[in-house]
C-alpha cells in the first residue's frame, strides 16, 4: 500500500515518521509538499494540514485523509464567510478527518455550518501528535516536595503570544506577598523583535528571570526536572505539553487552547485567563497548594499512551485498511 503524505516542512515529516517507523511491512510512505505532483500508483493521500496540504489532497481524485493542525483554525477564522465554502468542502469530501486535540473539535463544532459539521464529525477521529520516544524512555516524577520556591518554566519563542509580560506581572504580585517565584525561559527558536528585546532587558534587571538555550533533548530533560510548572499559554502542537507531563510537571494553559480538554481540569494542570495577572497568580498558587496531589495524578497518567506512537500505530493501520478496501 502506497500512502502519500503531503507535508509543509521537515517538522511535519519528523512527526509522521514517529508513527510510520513502527508500521509493519506492506506499507510504503512517500512525502511531498503541496507544490509537488503526486506519484503514480498512490493508494491513499494524507494531508498533514487542512489549508494548503488539504487543497492538494482534494485535487488528487484519490481517497484522502485530512489531519487538522492548530494553525488551520487561525486560517479558517481569518477567512471571510463566503470564502470558507471551498475549504469546508475539502473536509466534506475527505475519507477521514483526524483531529490532533479536543479543542480543535470544539472550535469547528462551533464554527462550521451545522450540515457540514454533521458530515465531518461522522467520519472524524482524535489522535494526538505522537511524542518522541526519548521522553517515554526517560519518564520522571518529582520527588515529594513542598513548593517553597516555585520554579516556572516556559519553552518556546519570545513573541507576544508567549504572554511573558503578563506572567511577570503575576510573579511580582506574588513577590509582594512574600512568595518566592522564578521563571526560566528556554528559547527553542529565536524570533527577533521588540517583544524579545523587552524580555531580555527584564532578565538583565531581575534575578528571578533568566533566558537560556539548550542544545539537546538531554539538556532539555534536565531543565524540566529542575522546574515545577510549565507555562504554555498558546502552542501550535502538544509537543511541550506531553514532554512536561512525561517529566512530572503540571501545565498552565489558555482556555480553548490546544492543551485544553485533554485531561480533566486540575488533573494535570489548569486553564487560566492568560491576559489576567490576577488569575495567573491564583493559578500558580493553586498548583503550589495542591502540588503533591497533582504529582500523584500525573504519575498515574504514565506512560501517557495517548501520545505514544507505538500505541497509535494500530489506529492508523485500521484507518488505512478501511479506506483502501475495495
Amino acid at each position: 500500500m502506497l500512502i502519500v503524505h503531503i507535508i509543509s516542512d521537515n517538522n511535519d515529516r519528523d512527526r509522521v515518521e514517529r508513527v510510520t517507523r513502527y508500521m509493519p511491512d506492506g506499507y510504503e510512505h512517500q512525502f511531498i509538499t503541496p507544490a509537488e505532483t503526486l506519484p503514480v500508483g498512490a493508494d491513499l493521500v494524507q494531508a498533514h494540514g487542512w489549508f494548503g496540504c488539504g487543497k492538494t489532497a482534494h485535487a488528487s481524485h484519490i481517497p484522502y485523509v485530512v489531519e487538522i493542525v492548530q494553525s488551520d483554525l487561525q486560517q479558517y477564522h481569518k477567512h471571510l464567510i463566503f470564502n470558507r465554502k471551498g475549504y469546508e468542502q475539502q473536509l466534506v469530501e475527505a475519507a477521514r478527518v483526524v483531529f490532533t486535540a479536543p479543542a480543535q473539535e470544539n472550535f469547528l463544532a462551533k464554527h462550521l455550518p451545522s450540515k457540514v459539521a454533521d458530515e465531518v464529525f461522522a467520519k472524524s477521529v482524535l489522535l494526538y501528535e505522537p511524542m518522541d520516544t526519548f521522553w517515554f524512555d526517560n519518564l520522571h516524577i518529582h520527588p515529594p516536595t513542598a513548593l517553597v520556591h516555585i520554579k516556572l518554566l516556559y519553552v518556546g519563542a519570545l513573541a507576544s503570544d508567549s504572554r511573558i509580560e503578563e506572567l511577570l506581572h503575576a510573579m511580582r504580585k506574588l513577590h509582594r506577598h512574600n512568595y518566592e517565584v522564578s521563571l526560566t525561559v528556554v528559547e527553542d527558536a529565536v524570533t527577533e523583535g521588540s517583544y524579545r528585546q523587552k524580555v531580555l532587558r527584564e532578565a538583565e534587571k531581575n534575578d528571578f528571570l533568566r533566558v537560556v538555550s539548550v542544545g539537546s533533548e538531554e539538556e532539555l530533560r534536565e531543565v524540566y526536572r529542575h522546574h515545577d510548572i510549565l507555562w504554555l499559554p498558546e502552542a501550535d502542537s502538544l509537543q511541550r505539553y506531553a514532554e512536561a507531563l512525561s517529566q512530572g510537571l503540571p501545565v498552565l494553559y489558555a482556555p480553548d487552547s490546544i492543551a485544553d480538554g485533554i485531561f480533566k481540569e486540575g488533573l494535570a494542570g489548569y486553564a487560566v485567563n492568560v491576559s489576567s495577572s490576577d488569575e495567573i497568580a491564583r493559578a500558580i498558587l493553586n498548583v503550589s497548594n495542591f502540588f503533591g496531589t497533582i504529582e500523584q495524578q500525573i504519575m498515574r497518567l504514565h506512560p501517557l499512551g495517548q501520545f505514544d506512537a507505538r500505541e497509535q500505530v494500530r489506529h492508523w493501520e485500521h484507518l488505512y485498511e478501511r479506506l483502501t478496501v475495495s
